[in-house]
């Protein structure tokens, strides 16, 4: 994209556009960019990541002012027709229809993408057809209005999102935005403004253009352009004259972009900021996203790192379903504005903010405004206390213009106190029961000592159970009051006469009270660290299990079990199968999962490797949450997650990414181990190769020449009959040689391939026998060869093959063994007819332990060497062996004691087959 501008012209045709231009020194990694959050150990933000793979190409430029009617539209097109001059391929993707003469006339020649044309009630709304622009693929796009809400039926809920989307693809974007619509600014233009915004982006989102051009136009001279009908209709004139468009509203808000955009220009000066840290808390409070805003503001303004804390007290499982919800949509303001979401547990909020204050360097702390502490207190107030915990840090407190009133705050407490009625019933129960108990030894005549010992011992038992220090406070000075009315001297009175009670009221009460404390706190403790223990057990479960598993398939299904069981929810996972959704696998039913809409979500995540669905803002009407199960780039394959209207916590959250991640690096090591395998198979082969090579190129040479030789000396020289006889046998041996070895490569190959075919028929063993004696090598007249075959000794085979077979063992014999060593041929055959035992052996040198390794191996002779210069190729054995598997039968070797044995065992096919076991080869 050329990024070559010129000065624009503004519209009303009088007045040049003043135009701050400022580039980046290059294109920002995208994923670091967009990466929404640094999640912290103990907990992980449950908010979607927007971030797209580094290797998209396209670019953004956005055309950015203070309010409308500057004219950013119209730079946009004119940028847009230079670009086409220049030979781009530029399109309107989509284009605000303004009424605006000028407007409309630039955007003449230029090619427009009809947009999606979407029925609401009784409206039709005009949306950007996000996929038609991907499918006409231009170089350019020009989108108008980058802060848009697109209509329900959109994929995306924001059309930013749908302007990375076309990112991804490729594709470069022009677009237009106003200052007002940056969340990080929200607040601040409405305080100047008295308009709350509704439509926002991200910070990130400004941040990822490679380029800004701030058009400008002085605010006078746009208010001359409101009054004179050029941006609003007659009839809306008035009513902005009066709210917004103010003089004093566009000064400030031309003030506020130009230091925006003067902001971004210095992103990239790593020594800005280098050691600022600026960290604002979370909580649940309605005001709590004012204040993230303002300490967004304040990282960008000094270029800072900024993270989000949120401290997790006890409360935090009293909390109902609202808070927990505005808790979490305070996160994701924060993780969309670029903090780091950190979390962390602990009853002190001054002294967790502090701790976590000095460890992570912090320099900046921003908190609300407290509210007024009261009379009773005897706590310092929080920012004294903070002040003393983090001494160096500078504490900003955010005032809280908004009245908030906390209405459900007193139901809050109903609950609880509710809650607790079994707990307070328990402890009245102790106390009655101690109360009888003392009335029974005043009875009998025990002391006030002892009795006042068992009302200590009861108090005890019941801050115990206590669930919070109201409670403790209550059983304690019931218990006490209880002593003091009806046994204390004088009873049934409220004096005492002994006034040392009145201090061992006050130690009671005093250490009932730090017992319940240490209860409680203990009892929260042990909750948090139990849910944490539970937590580790499955994720370790689930990556012993996952490391026994052998097959993906079987990964699939025992995680969807594993995510289906833990969350509660039914679950199913898409394998990826060359970029589609394969097969599902299923944790429960599948009705829910079997809709072509969900189905339609789950294929756009597998595309776009980002979640998408329920609680997301990209297909967010789907009833289930879809994520990819990757490894960095890689997707293998999407999870859908039925939610049903109730999102994910932050520890299901936690669990589920945990589990993905090791899901995917399971899938990863299985395909490394594959693809591993594969290399090794491939080795394999190409070694075989090579060794028929040398064994072609060097052992068929040599009767190839010895035929060649004596055929000439045949056809050019006078020979003798003695001399001729003796040429014309070389000549068949040798070819009787070549054939042989060309008949057990292409058997062998057929074997291995898979593609032999057994013509089997009834054979007579002693024939087959003798048949192979008769081809068997030259070298047999050297060697004493006894047959021994059954009478009757028949099998249903391929006799062909078989004969072969005989042939390569016998020779096998002959080469391995001196002259005159006996070898024998012996076939028995079983008494039910239904297994024949044939052997070959001889009194030979017999094989070494080494060669025994490599017997059946192709291209293999003695001594382990690879066949190389020798007349013998290394096929024998191993084709025998293949002839064997192919009838079903099986080989042996053993030593003979002196010599070698090889012992075969096939089925005869004589009589009816059953599964008799092969006879005793010893």
């Amino acid at each position: 994209m050329n990024s070559e501008k010129k000065p624009i012209s503004n519209t009303t045709g009088n007045t040049t556009t003043d135009k701050i231009k400022m580039k980046d020194s290059g294109i920002k990694d995208i994923n670091e960019i967009q990466n929404q959050s640094e999640i912290n150990r103990k907990t992980k933000s449950n908010f979607e990541n927007d971030s797209m793979p580094s290797s998209s190409k396209g670019r953004l430029k956005i055309f950015f002012g203070y309010a409308a009617g500057t004219g950013k539209t119209y730079a946009m097109l004119e940028a847009g027709q230079m670009a086409k001059d220049r030979g781009i391929d530029t399109v309107i993707g989509y284009l605000e229809p303004h009424e605006r003469k000028q407007t409309l006339d630039k955007a003449r020649g230029l090619e427009v993408i009809a947009p999606k044309i979407l029925e609401q009630g009784n409206l039709e709304l005009s949306e950007l057809d996000t996929d038609a622009v991907i499918a006409r693929k231009p170089q350019l796009a020009l989108v108008d209005e980058l802060a848009h809400t697109n209509a329900a039926e959109c994929r995306h809920v924001k059309r930013y999102q749908s302007v990375k989307e076309l990112l991804m693809n490729g594709i470069d974007v022009y677009t237009t935005l106003n200052v007002q619509h940056l969340e990080s600014l929200n607040d601040l233009v409405a305080s100047i403004t008295g308009i709350q915004v509704a439509e926002r982006i991200p910070d990130d989102v400004f941040d990822l253009a490679e380029q800004v051009e701030f058009v400008d136009i002085e605010p006078e001279d746009l208010l001359e352009r409101l009054r004179e009908g050029k941006i609003y209709r007659p009839d809306q004139i008035r009513l902005a004259s009066q709210n917004f468009f103010t003089i004093d509203n566009m000064k400030a808000l031309r003030q506020i972009a130009l230091r925006r955009a003067a902001d971004r220009a210095r992103n990239n000066d790593p020594a800005i900021g280098a050691f600022e840290h600026v960290l604002v808390c979370l909580s649940s409070s309605p005001s709590n996203a004012r204040i993230i805003r303002s300490a967004a503001r304040m990282a960008k303004a000094f270029q800072a790192k900024f993270t989000a804390l949120h401290i997790q007290t006890p409360d935090y499982q009293e909390m109902d379903d609202a808070d927990k919800r505005r808790l979490e949509e305070n996160m994701r303001l924060a993780n969309r504005l670029g903090a780091s979401i950190e979390s962390v547990y602990g009853e002190d909020i001054a002294r967790e903010i502090g701790e976590f204050a000095r460890l992570g360097r912090v320099s900046k702390i921003v908190l609300g405004r407290q509210g007024k502490q009261s009379a009773f207190s005897f706590h310092l107030p929080l920012t004294d206390r903070l002040a003393e915990s983090a001494p160096q840090a500078e504490i900003f407190i955010i005032p809280d213009r908004q009245i908030v009133r906390q209405e459900n705050h007193q139901r809050r407490k109903l609950d609880r106190m509710i809650r607790s009625i079994k707990g307070m019933s328990l402890q009245a129960f102790i106390l009655l029961a101690a109360f009888f108990i003392a009335l029974f030894m005043h009875i009998r005549g025990f002391s006030e000592t002892s009795i006042l010992s068992v009302f200590i011992f009861a108090i005890m038992a019941a801050v115990l159970l206590c669930k919070n220090m109201v409670q403790a406070v209550l059983s304690s000075g019931i218990g006490l009051l209880m002593f003091g009315f009806a046994f204390a001297h004088p009873a049934f009175t409220m004096g005492l006469y002994d006034k040392e009670y009145l201090l061992i009221f006050f130690i009671v009460l005093a250490s009932s009270i730090m017992a319940a404390r240490i209860s409680i706190s203990q009892k929260n403790q042990a909750h948090a660290s139990a849910r944490a223990a539970a937590l580790n057990t499955l994720l370790y479960e689930a990556s012993a299990n996952l490391q026994e598993i052998d097959r993906d398939e079987d990964i699939y299904l025992m995680i969807a079990k594993n995510i289906s069981a833990f969350l509660g929810r039914k679950t199913v996972i898409y394998p990826n199968e060359d970029g589609k959704l394969g097969k599902p696998v299923y944790s429960s039913s599948p009705d829910a999962f079997l809709k072509g809409k969900e189905q339609a979500v789950a294929s756009w995540v597998l595309t776009n490797n980002k979640r998408a669905g329920a609680f997301t803002d990209t297909l967010s009407a789907s009833s289930g949450l879809y994520l990819a199960i990757r490894h960095k780039e890689k997707v293998y394959g999407v999870i859908g997650i039925l939610l049903d209207q109730d999102p994910l916590s932050a520890d299901q959250n936690t669990f589920l990414l945990s589990m993905l991640g090791q899901c995917a690096l399971a899938l990863e090591n299985h395909a490394i181990a594959r693809e591993k395998e594969k290399k090794t198979v491939e080795a394999e082969q190409e070694k075989l190769k090579a060794a028929l090579l040398r064994s072609i190129s060097h052992d068929l040479r040599t009767p190839l020449t010895t035929i060649s030789a004596s055929a000439d000396m045949l056809l050019h020289s006078e020979c003798s009959k003695e001399t001729q006889r003796k040429l014309e046998k070389a000549i068949l041996d040798d070819s009787v040689w070549l054939k042989d070895t060309v008949e057990n490569l292409l058997s062998l190959t057929r074997m291995e391939d898979k593609n032999l075919h057994l013509n089997k028929e009834v054979i007579d063993l002693q024939e087959a026998v003798e048949e192979a004696l008769k081809h068997a090598a030259k070298q047999k007249g050297e060697h004493p060869i006894s047959v021994e075959v059954d009478d009757y000794c028949y099998a249903n085979l391929d006799g062909k093959l078989i004969v072969q077979m005989l042939i390569n063992l016998i020779n096998n014999a002959i080469f391995h063994t001196t002259p005159g060593v006996p070898i024998s041929v012996i076939c028995h055959q079983d008494q039910n007819d239904q297994m024949i035992q044939i052997q070959v052996k001889d009194e030979g040198p017999g094989i070494s332990e080494e060669q025994k390794e490599h017997l059946f191996e192709a291209f293999r002779l003695a001594h382990n060497k690879i066949s190389d210069s020798q007349r013998r190729m290394g096929l024998g054995l191993s084709l025998v062996k293949s002839i064997v598997e192919a009838h079903q039968g099986n080989i042996e070797y053993s030593d003979n004691h002196p010599g070698a044995c090889f012992t075969i065992c096939l089925p005869s096919g004589m009589g009816e087959m059953n599964e008799t076991s092969c006879i005793d080869c010893g």
